[in-house]
């Protein structure tokens, strides 16, 4: 355990995944045929000895708290720590566009007493492996006000699109934050994951108030860089962000690469999530796997090549799914053919048999409906 309480924040408007966003936050996609999106910020802060974690949602927060339950899959000693959902209270707004400071400032109170001295915010959208404790230590090290965790991207023309942008000097004094437009190719992506002490953050969040009602944590950490001494942190491994549906779509099926696995594969720094007991997966005659993830309790009897199966998934005979997304409980009729599909959970492919898009445009295919 050491000395920070860790946020796992949603999200502003510039960041919408057409289609699972309209049934789920972000923090509740389905990664892998097996996690939330919330277990990777979870678990780093779990394995890096945080036991005191909040995790702020701004849509139907039920599935949230069904996943975390009493935190304990978390490997959090309930006793002395906890993993908790705090949903957005809306007063009349829509959950979306609610400002992350806003419900900041509705828990002051309780974030004030909170016995950790720093706070750690990591985003609900953003997978990576980090190891907070080090980070705290070169913060701390730095001297710095507040520390932002970013890498170095040479492809910010065709990805990351309004993913937030850092500028800074020599030094890695952090002079703006700003939008990706897709202007220049070569950017420093902020992992939108921020280090500051406890007494800092609660003084920006006041702050913030005072400015505008419309200002989210990342406008006033941008309107303090003239002032404050704000940090640029490099980070150097892996990083999937999901900001629209084709990144959600690709970085599923980046985690097939065997390299890109294997890093986050690690029996030493684990992702946890809650499991449930559904069988394993069941070969019917016909049924094969190629390159692909498979969760429990499903059914297969077609071929499946380089996808991600979620849980309960059925895939009728003679059925190809390649190159395809699906989350759980769905159905694939007999004989149907799908390449570059996202299908969400429950959804049932039984008179439609051939579904394609591309890897930069997958189709989507709704939650519980039926084609």
């Amino acid at each position: 355990m050491f000395n920070a309480l860790g946020i796992v924040a949603y999200n502003d408007n510039s960041i919408y995944v057409e289609g699972l966003e309209k049934h789920r936050p972000i923090a509740a996609f389905n990664f892998l045929g097996r996690y939330r999106l919330m277990d990777f910020p979870v678990s780093n802060m779990a394995n890096s000895g945080m036991d005191c974690i909040d995790v702020y949602t701004n849509g139907d927060p039920k599935v949230l708290f069904e996943h975390v339950g009493d935190g304990r899959h978390y490997n959090i000693n309930s006793k002395h720590g906890h993993v908790g959902i705090i949903p957005v209270f809306t007063d009349g707004q829509r959950p979306s566009t609610v400002p992350d400071v806003q419900q900041y400032y509705n828990n002051l109170y309780q974030i004030e007493r909170d016995v950790n001295e720093f706070v750690i915010i990591a985003p609900d959208n953003y997978i990576y492996k980090c190891n907070y404790a080090d980070l705290l230590d070169t913060h701390a090290a730095s001297g710095a006000d507040v520390s932002i965790l970013y890498q170095k991207i040479d492809t910010a023309r065709e990805e990351f699109i309004n993913c937030d942008m850092l500028e800074f000097d020599k030094e890695h004094h952090v002079t703006a934050i700003d939008r990706n437009r897709g202007t220049s190719k070569n950017r420093n992506l902020s992992l939108m994951t921020y280090v500051m002490s406890k007494k800092v953050f609660v003084e920006l969040v006041k702050k913030a108030r005072e400015t505008s009602s419309m200002f989210w944590f990342r406008d006033i950490l941008n309107a303090s860089c003239g002032h404050m001494d704000i940090r640029a942190v490099n980070y150097r491994g892996h990083v999937y962000s999901i900001y629209d549906l084709r990144s959600y779509f690709q970085s599923n099926l980046k985690m097939l690469n065997e390299e890109n696995f294997r890093d986050f594969n690690d029996p030493d720094w684990p992702i946890y999530t809650r499991t449930n007991d559904s069988a394993p997966a069941s070969y019917l005659p016909g049924g094969s796997t190629n390159r692909s993830f498979v969760s429990n309790g499903c059914q297969i009897a077609g071929e499946v090549t380089n996808s991600i199966v979620g849980r309960g998934v059925t895939i009728g005979k003679g059925a190809s799914v390649d190159n395809c997304v699906i989350l759980p409980d769905a159905v694939i009729g007999d004989n149907a053919n799908l390449c570059n599909v996202v299908i969400d959970k429950g959804a049932r492919i039984v008179h439609k048999k051939d579904l394609a898009g591309t890897v930069d445009a997958p189709v989507y295919i709704d939650r519980r409906v039926t084609v």
